[in-house]
């Protein structure tokens, strides 16, 4: 199960529902920590730590999120200045 983690601490995860554990809603995620990659019957998966964004932009709560690797991809959105 070794993969190299595609996403930094300072990165914007935008998810859809489906793409991450436990939650409601789409999620805008600002990376904090990224953990370890676990895998479930459903497929890899990346536990993150970070604070979710509301749509302005601006910072709410503290969230612990499991990300589907398969959706990291289209989902990560780097720090302005950074490819």
């Amino acid at each position: 199960m070794e993969q190299r983690a595609v996403v930094n601490p300072g990165d914007v995860l935008v998810l859809a529902e489906p793409d991450y554990k436990f939650g409601a809603g789409d999620l805008t995620l600002l990376v904090d920590d990224v953990m370890h990659i676990q895998r479930l019957p459903d497929g890899l998966w990346l536990y993150v730590r970070g604070v979710r964004l509301d749509n302005s932009g601006h910072a709410r709560d503290p969230r612990q999120v499991l990300v589907r690797m398969t959706a990291i991809p289209a989902a990560i959105r780097h720090p302005t200045g950074c490819p």
